[in-house]
């Protein structure tokens, strides 16, 4: 059997799926994920597709557990955990693979994931003020401000993307 393992960073899970089904229809599956560590075994191209989804708990706690039980029975494979985010991927030949079937389950997503980069942004602008305010070596605090300004971006990016779905709800909701 061969296999393939790739180090890759992403922030956006969206063009993470993307990279993922661009691999699968290479014929290129996903068998473990680790902090940017992708490992893939070669199969038939578009055997499967790829989904991501940032849970609402750990994958160990019991409304993960019922969650997962539902995704199996619908034919959906657990890939790999990494915190709260799953990889999940299912036979292309069931038809299209979707994990929302409305938009307000879209925006509940997406706004977990607000919460998460506002959390990692408060996080590290209060290590920022806290070295600073112990004279720490200033390359510590210049790695946590630099960490800081970089999730300001990925949290204004996901914000607008809220904005846009919450509009976007609006109109079907005034054309209904």
């Amino acid at each position: 059997m061969k296999t393939k393992t790739v180090y890759r960073v992403y922030v956006d899970y969206e063009k993470e799926e993307k990279w993922l089904n661009k691999m699968a229809a290479q014929g290129w599956f996903l068998e473990q994920f680790k902090l940017g560590r992708y490992e893939f075994r070669r199969g038939n191209p578009n055997e499967y597709t790829y989904r991501i989804e940032l849970l609402e708990e750990l994958p160990n706690s019991p409304k993960s557990d019922a969650y997962f039980e539902l995704l199996e029975e619908m034919g959906i494979t657990i890939v790999a955990t990494s915190y709260r985010w799953i990889y999940l991927k299912r036979r292309t030949e069931e038809g299209p693979f979707q994990l929302y079937s409305d938009i307000d389950s879209k925006i509940r997503h997406e706004k977990r994931i607000y919460q998460l980069y506002s959390f990692v942004l408060y996080l590290n602008l209060f290590v920022t003020f806290l070295n600073i305010a112990n004279d720490a070596v200033p390359f510590i605090w210049i790695l946590n401000f630099t960490v800081s300004v970089l999730f300001i971006v990925f949290v204004v990016k996901q914000y607008r993307k809220l904005v846009k779905l919450k509009e976007k709800r609006q109109l079907v909701e005034r054309d209904v």
